[in-house]
C-alpha cells in the first residue's frame, strides 16, 4: 500500500518557510524551491529537482518523502490525500516531525506574550533559553524591560519524552539550568554536529527529589541529518546545526539560563510587571529580616519542610539562633538576580543571586539559589543551594 503524508504538500512550503528568519541547510532550501513548483503545477521540474537533490543528499529523509510523494501525485494526478500506515515506522516518524513543525503557531507574537516562567532575568544575561517540551520548540528570550521572545527554533527531545527522573531513561528534563560551556565539534564524536552545550543537570532541586543522569546537552546533528523526529535523543535537546551555531551568538557560558519546561503559559506585559514587582518585594523583605538581627523574623522566612545541603529546618533553626547572638549588625547586597517560576511545579519559585555578606565578624561573596513555596498564602524558603 502506497504510504502518503496526512497533509497536503502546500503545507509542507508553510512548513519550511514557516522557520525562515533562522537559516535552514542548502538542502531544506532547496526543497522549498521544489514544492514550489509543485504548488505552481510544475511536477515535472519539481521531480526533476528533487531527483538532483538526493543525489547530493542521499540522507535528507524528508526530501525523499516528498519526492516519493511528488512520484504518486504525478500519478494521481493530485496533491498529497490524508492517508498514513502507521505500522510503517520510518513513515510514522516523519509524519511526527511534520506535524510537530506544522501545529506550532508563534501566538506570541501577534499578543506581544511573555512566558509566565520568567519573572526577572540578571542584567548579566542578555539573552535566555527557554524549550518547551510538549510543542518541540525552543525560544530565544532577550533580556529587555519586559523580557521579549526574539526567536523560536524547532528541536528535538527524548526518546521517551521529558520528566527525567533516573539515568537511562532516554527523557528529558523539567528544570532550570544554566549552560555550563561549549564542546567543539572537533572534540566530538559526529553525533553530535557542530558542537554541544552542557547543563547542569542535575541541579540541586533534583538531586534534593532523587533524580539521576548526566550528560544532558544542548547539541547539533551530523552533517548529514537533515530530519529530526520531536522524540529521538537520549535525554538531550537536539537542533539543527545551522540552529546550534546560531544559539552560540546569544549565549553567556556559566550564566545563561535555559528553561525546560512541559508547556509555557503566556501573560500580559501588565501580568509580568505584577509578578516582578511581588517577587522583587519577597526578596527584598527576606533580605531585611536577615539585616534585622531578629533571629525568630528570619527563621519565619522558612518552611518546616526545609532542605539544604548542611541543614533540614530544626538544623537550620539552631544554626539561625547561634549565629545571631554574635552580630552586631549584617549587611546584604543581593546582585545579578534572576527568579522563575519553577516549570511543571505549583506555587514554586526559584531564586539565584550573588549575596554579598558582612557582619562584624565574618564576611563572604556566594552564589545563592532559593526555592521559595507558597503555604497558605504565605511564601517560605523550602529548599537552599549554593
Amino acid at each position: 500500500m502506497r504510504l502518503l503524508l496526512i497533509l497536503p504538500i502546500i503545507f509542507y512550503t508553510h512548513l519550511l518557510k514557516a522557520e525562515n528568519e533562522n537559516p535552514f541547510d542548502e538542502a531544506e532550501s532547496r526543497l522549498v524551491e521544489i514544492i514550489d513548483f509543485q504548488r505552481n503545477g510544475a511536477i515535472d521540474e519539481a521531480l526533476q529537482h528533487a531527483e538532483i537533490l538526493l543525489e547530493e543528499y542521499p540522507n535528507f529523509k524528508l526530501g525523499k518523502f516528498v519526492y516519493s510523494e511528488l512520484l504518486t501525485a504525478k500519478a494521481q494526478s493530485k496533491n498529497f490525500i490524508n492517508k498514513v500506515d502507521q505500522s510503517n515506522e520510518k513513515l510514522a516518524l516523519l509524519k511526527k516531525e511534520a506535524s510537530a513543525r506544522l501545529n506550532f503557531k508563534s501566538e506570541y507574537k501577534n499578543n506581544n506574550l511573555i512566558p509566565k516562567s520568567i519573572i526577572n532575568i540578571s542584567k548579566k544575561s542578555d539573552y535566555l533559553l527557554i524549550v518547551e517540551l510538549s510543542k518541540s520548540r525552543l525560544y530565544l528570550v532577550k533580556n529587555d524591560n519586559p523580557p521579549r521572545v526574539v526567536n523560536d527554533f524547532y528541536v528535538s527531545i527524548g526518546k521517551e519524552g521529558y520528566s527525567k527522573f533516573a539515568s537511562g531513561d532516554n527523557k528529558t528534563p523539567t528544570g532550570i539550568y544554566t549552560v555550563k560551556t561549549f564542546y567543539h565539534d572537533n572534540d566530538l564524536p559526529e553525533l553530535y554536529g557542530n558542537g554541544a552545550f552542557p547543563i547542569n543537570y542535575p541541579n540541586s532541586w533534583d538531586k534534593r527529589n532523587n533524580k539521576t543522569g548526566y550528560g544532558i546537552w544542548i547539541h547539533g546533528v551530523p552533517r548529514d541529518t537533515y530530519s529530526r523526529p520531536p522524540l529521538a535523543s537520549e535525554g538531550c535537546v537536539v537542533t539543527s546545526n545551522k540552529t546550534l551555531l546560531k544559539l552560540k551568538e546569544f549565549i553567556h557560558l556559566g550564566e545563561t539560563k535555559i528553561i525546560l519546561t512541559e508547556e509555557i503559559n503566556w501573560v500580559t506585559k501588565k501580568e509580568w510587571k505584577e509578578n516582578n514587582a511581588f517577587f522583587q518585594n519577597v526578596i527584598q523583605n527576606w533580605k531585611m529580616s536577615w539585616e534585622s538581627l531578629d533571629p525568630y523574623k528570619y527563621i519565619a522566612q522558612h518552611s518546616v519542610d526545609f532542605k539544604s545541603k548542611q541543614h533540614d529546618f530544626e538544623k537550620r533553626v539552631s544554626h539561625i539562633l547561634r549565629i545571631t547572638k554574635d552580630k552586631e549588625f549584617i549587611d546584604l547586597k543581593l546582585r545579578d538576580i534572576n527568579i522563575f517560576f519553577y516549570p511543571n511545579k505549583k506555587d514554586l519559585v526559584f531564586y539565584e543571586f550573588k549575596q554579598d555578606y558582612k557582619s562584624n565578624n565574618f564576611s563572604s561573596t556566594t552564589r545563592k539559589g532559593l526555592f521559595w513555596k507558597k503555604e497558605e498564602d504565605v511564601w517560605r524558603i523550602i529548599h537552599e543551594g549554593s
